[in-house]
């Protein structure tokens, strides 16, 4: 469920361009939602089923040192900045470049999401997606060693 919420806040982040108020705010429940996905696991999910506590109690050992995952890293830290410091400054910015052959002169519209770690500018929208695929992949790791259910 957080997973696909995060996933679709993405989705409109990115097809609406959005800007301001509507950027941060899809922004705060994207970064939200990823976190989501690993608290729900161990605090929740681990108690669906022996099976559960085993599988997920694993998981909990190897990315115990999330500073050693970069897309754990990223969620962890930018949540954090948003949530509990008010401290991450992200921003999106729009162009329209052209040279006046197509669409009335725009030929290429570009939606960059940025932010700064360290004084060192990153994709904000490349980190997400990183995010998000390392999320899912971890998710169908895990299901794939539970029993099939019944």
């Amino acid at each position: 469920m957080y997973l696909n919420a995060a996933i679709w806040g993405m989705e409109r982040l990115v097809s609406g361009r959005l800007h301001n108020a509507a950027f941060h705010f899809h922004l705060i429940g994207i970064h939200a939602s990823l976190r989501a996905v690993q608290s729900v696991l161990v605090k929740h999910d681990c108690k669906l089923s022996q099976a559960h506590r085993m599988v997920i109690g694993a998981w909990g050992e190897r990315t115990k040192d999330w500073r050693a995952i970069p897309e754990l890293t990223f969620i962890k830290i930018s949540r954090d900045l948003i949530l509990k410091e008010g401290a991450f400054d992200p921003y999106a910015t729009s162009t329209e470049s052209g040279i006046g052959e197509f669409d009335n002169g725009v030929t290429r519209p570009v939606y960059d999401l940025a932010y700064y770690v360290d004084g060192v500018r990153r994709d904000l929208l490349a980190d997400l997606r990183r995010a998000v695929d390392w999320c899912d992949r971890e998710l169908t790791g895990l299901e794939d060693q539970l029993p099939a259910p019944e």
